[in-house]
């Protein structure tokens, strides 16, 4: 991960709706979907472009796949 990778992710509003609904802990893909009122292939791109900046984890929970910051420091930055 790159910081032009990082600043490129974080230029998106939905992507910063994404971190927003994830802030206070791990969801659902099912609970950021309809958070974001965004299509599920929409959200699955933009979590596609985070995951790749290094910004989120995901992990599978059964048939779930749970998403979260990859590092809370990254809301040092979104909130400035």
């Amino acid at each position: 991960m790159n910081e032009a990778d990082v600043f490129k992710a974080l230029g998106d509003p939905t992507r910063l709706k994404i971190l927003e609904c994830i802030r206070n802990g791990e969801k659902c893909i099912c609970e950021i979907i309809p958070y974001t009122g965004k299509s599920q292939p929409n959200v699955s791109q933009h979590l596609k472009i985070l995951k790749n900046a290094g910004i989120v984890d995901e992990r599978k929970d059964g048939t779930k796949i749970m998403i979260k910051a990859s590092n809370d420091e990254i809301y040092n930055i979104v909130d400035k």
